[in-house]
């Protein structure tokens, strides 16, 4: 459990974002025993960084920061704005719900509908929208095809998932990109349309030896204190064991259109937009989808 925050915690961390920035910011609320913080510290501390870095630590933290095509088109000053409007974002549902505790303290974290609400603020503060969000995709098509409360049992797992060991945050990732792999070929349209999207924006994973031995590393570290924890989270992705593998069609086959440029930005493509010419190699999507058989045997 989180450390209880108090109405004076939320303006020290006001005055701890506005002197010290959001790595320190998150870093504090990190130290208090907040997930959300603990991943964001990672992400902020990286924006900025060449394209490729970023996409790289993006593979390797559960795919939860922003979109690594934004790197290509953002100079240094946009990022730094973004990266404290989505923190100031963050803060403010913190200061919303700690004052409806009436005064008791705030004793959570966010929930996946307020990780989404900060995310399109602060995204939107800078001319971007929700789909920069790198889980934009991965929520939208659990929800759809699974509904709201596993979708809120997913994010509660993956939300705290850096704060636990790290063999269980590379499961957590491996299975995340699964999914999405096993999704592009999903009976429902928009689901295929997300997916593939997705994807476009994180090729190239990770070679298949790498996710051999990451996987088998991973497996051999669980103990039986983590274990039926990371069942639970893979059975969750899953969605033919739980008879909701065969969505329908969508009646609507076109998928999100995309969004406007951020001032001053040309050559923008919105994650949803047509025309990326990425299609999953043949190879590459039974190597995922035998993953995920594996994860979730």
């Amino acid at each position: 459990m989180p450390n209880v925050l108090l109405p004076a915690d939320i303006l020290n961390l006001n005055q701890i974002l506005i002197s010290g920035g959001a790595k320190q910011f998150y870093a504090v609320l990190e130290a208090k025993g907040y997930g959300y913080p603990s991943w964001a510290l990672g992400v902020a501390s990286s924006m900025g960084l060449p394209a490729i870095v970023a996409a790289d630590y993006l593979r390797g933290t559960a795919l939860m920061g922003i979109s690594s095509a934004i790197f290509q088109i953002l100079n240094r000053s946009q990022v730094d704005k973004l990266r404290f409007d989505i923190a100031k974002s963050y803060l403010r549902i913190l200061h919303r719900l700690s004052r409806q505790d009436d005064g008791a303290g705030l004793k959570r974290d966010v929930n996946v509908d307020e990780a989404w609400k900060l995310h399109s603020e602060g995204l939107e503060r800078n001319g971007l929208s929700i789909e920069n969000w790198n889980l934009y995709f991965p929520l939208a098509i659990l929800k759809r095809l699974a509904g709201q409360t596993v979708l809120e049992q997913f994010w509660l797992f993956l939300r705290d998932v850096r704060r636990r060991p790290s063999h269980v945050s590379i499961l957590a990732n491996l299975a995340t990109i699964a999914f999405m792999y096993k999704q592009t070929m999903a009976g429902d349209i928009k689901c295929r349309q997300m997916a593939t999207a997705w994807l476009s924006r994180n090729p190239a994973m990770y070679p298949c030896a790498e996710i051999e031995r990451k996987l088998e590393a991973s497996l051999k570290s669980l103990d039986r204190a983590s274990q039926a924890d990371v069942v639970h989270f893979l059975d969750l992705l899953d969605l033919e064991a739980h008879g909701l593998g065969q969505a329908k069609e969508a009646e609507d086959p076109d998928g999100p259109r995309p969004k406007s440029a951020p001032a001053g930005v040309s050559g923008w493509v919105g994650l949803s937009g047509e025309g990326s010419g990425w299609e999953p190699d043949a190879d590459s999507a039974a190597v995922y989808r035998a993953l995920l058989r594996r994860l979730t045997s």
